[in-house]
This record gives structure tokens, sequence and C-alpha cells, in this order.
């Protein structure tokens, strides 16, 4: 309790036992203009420095504490990919979705408080990766795009292509062996393609920029829509470097990726795979989630969790889902 407010307790007491305590009453009424007077005094004195109130301390403490954390977000856009990284005010979106989920994903941006995109890349020309860049470069700032550089001949592609010129937005086609600054803390590692693929039997798939985020002790794997044939040759690079925390699935989780020696050499805790809710794929394919599950990660899916989002300091990391599913919801999808 404040010394104003025992204080002011005190002298109403001591007013009420006046008129009941005559004979005290003259002892009594000669402390009231003395209280009074520390009353006043003790209202209107301000200390040299107030200390924060309680919520303030814990604002302050948040925003420092987020100033360490890094957030990956894979948002729920249905049938395609898109993943959000924030630190320090900055943002990066990898890959915009379909064109038909555009008006969700800007509301999911906005959601997350973007206001302007640092990097803004795309693994690949597929529509379910690249369909909405159009609405996310006519609502934001964009800064700097990275592409994986495929002569891909559709006019979603061209008029993306197209609008980062007029726009005379800085852009840069990735290979292997680069390194994308992002911080003095978080590196953003390209470990495919070094050349590109021809002959496969999907070229535009295979030639995806696989990433790989790290910050400090914390790494995440991110794969775009390369099948097995590109996890071969990962392999055959450098295995070691492959080792993640988090993985993005490739492909949505489709049979054609995601070999057992690629997922032993990445051992993640959590595998992500980004997915539409009763899509005609039918992913992700329930061989890929077993061998997930062989390897003891937890598997979350966009279908079911809505956004999933991941939180690490450099060393551990959290993840926090959109919405819960039980096991018959898991088994149906």
């Amino acid at each position: 309790m404040k010394k104003t407010s025992f204080l002011a307790i005190l002298l109403a007491a001591l007013v009420l036992a006046a008129g009941v305590v005559t004979k005290d009453s003259e002892l009594i009424k000669s402390y009231v203009p003395v209280l009074l007077e520390q009353l006043q005094t003790m209202d209107t004195a301000v200390p040299e420095e107030m200390p924060p109130k309680a919520e303030e301390a814990k604002t302050q403490e948040a925003v420092k504490t987020a100033d360490d954390i890094l957030a990956v977000t894979a948002l729920d856009i249905g049938q395609g990919d898109s993943i959000l990284v924030q630190m320090q005010g900055k943002n990066i979106l990898i890959d915009s979705g379909d064109r038909s989920e555009a008006a969700r994903l800007l509301t999911k941006l906005e959601e997350n408080h973007v206001e302007q995109i640092d990097m803004l890349i795309a693994t690949h020309p597929h529509a379910d990766h690249i369909g909405g860049m159009k609405a996310v470069l006519n609502r934001f700032p964009v800064k700097h795009v990275y592409d994986s550089g495929q002569n891909y001949k559709t006019k979603m592609y061209n008029d993306f292509r197209l609008q980062i010129e007029k726009e005379q937005i800085p852009f840069e086609v990735l290979r292997g062996g680069q390194e994308v600054p992002v911080n003095e803390m978080v590196k953003l590692k390209v470990l495919s393609p070094q050349t590109l693929y021809k002959g496969t039997p999907s070229d535009t798939n295979n030639n995806s920029l696989v990433l790989r985020l790290e910050y400090k002790d914390f790494a995440m794997m991110l794969t775009g829509d390369i099948q097995a044939e590109v996890e071969r040759d990962l392999l055959q690079t450098d295995p070691e470097a492959l080792q993640a925390q988090v993985l993005k699935v490739a492909h949505h989780g489709s049979k054609t990726s995601s070999i057992n020696e690629f997922l032993a050499a990445v051992k993640p805790k959590i595998a992500v795979i980004s997915s539409g809710e009763g899509n005609k794929y039918k992913h992700p394919s329930p061989e890929v989630v077993q061998r997930l599950y062989n390897l003891q990660a937890d598997v979350f899916n966009t279908a079911l969790c809505g956004d999933i989002i991941i939180k690490s300091n450099g060393k551990t990391c959290d993840i926090t889902v959109e919405k819960f599913y039980d096991e018959q919801q898991a088994q149906a999808a």
C-alpha cells in the first residue's frame, strides 16, 4: 500500500475517533493539520527517477527478446508455398503461392506486420510458387528480388519479370555456393542448383533454389520442389551440410521427393509440409510422412495446422500452429 493511502486511512480513522472518544478529541484534532500537510507533500513530490510501469517493463523486455528471435512462418495459402522469414524488422518472402490465394496471402502478410519486403525470392517459376508475386509487388515496396533464372515461357512468369524491370527493383539469379546477406547473425546459403538441370523428369522443379537458413546453432532447409535427382546430388556434394533442425519438405510432400537417404542426412526434428486441404494431387504422400515418422520427426502440415510458426533464439526452437487437429482429422487428410 502507498504511504499516501495509509495516511489517508489513518486520518479518516482519527477524525472518526474524534467524534466518538471525546476525551481524546483535542489530541486528535492537533494531528489533523500535520497529517494533511504530509499528504499534500507526498502527493505532489516526484522522485528523481520514476521506475517503469509493469506493462512498460514487459513491453521493453519483449522488444529486446524479439531482436534476438528468428521467426519463420509457413503460411497457409492452400496448395502452394509461401514462407515468411522475419528478424530485426527485416522481411524475407520465399515464394507467394497460387494466384487464386493472392488476397489471402496479402492479408496474412499484413497480419504479420509486414510493411515492406527486403528480399523476395522465387524458388522456381511454377504457378503455385509465383502466383501471388504480382499482388505482393503491387502492395509492398520490395528492395531486392532473387530468382532461379530459368527460361520458363508462361505469361505469369513473364509478367513477373517485366514488372521487376519496370519498377527497377534490383534482381539477381542465384546459384549454389552463393550466400545472400541477411544480417550479421543470419545466413541464407544457396546449395542448389550449381548449374541448371536438363533432361530430368521435371527440370523446372529440380532447378528450384535450395536454401539453408542459419542462425547460430539453428538451421532450416528450404527445398522448393526438388525431386530425388537433386537430393542425391546434394548427398554427393556435402551431406554434413544438410543437417538441420527443421526441414521444409520438398514438393509439398510428394513421393517424387524426400528419399530415405536425404532425410537421414538432414535429420530433422521438425518437418513442415505446405499443401492444400483435399488437394487433387493427394499431397502429402503417406509414404513420405511415414519416412519422417521413422526418423522421429514431428510433422506439421499447413492443410491441418494452418500457419506454422517456428521461432528460434539461435540454439533451440519453438513451434506454434494456427489451429489444432485430432488424429481422426490427420488420418482423413
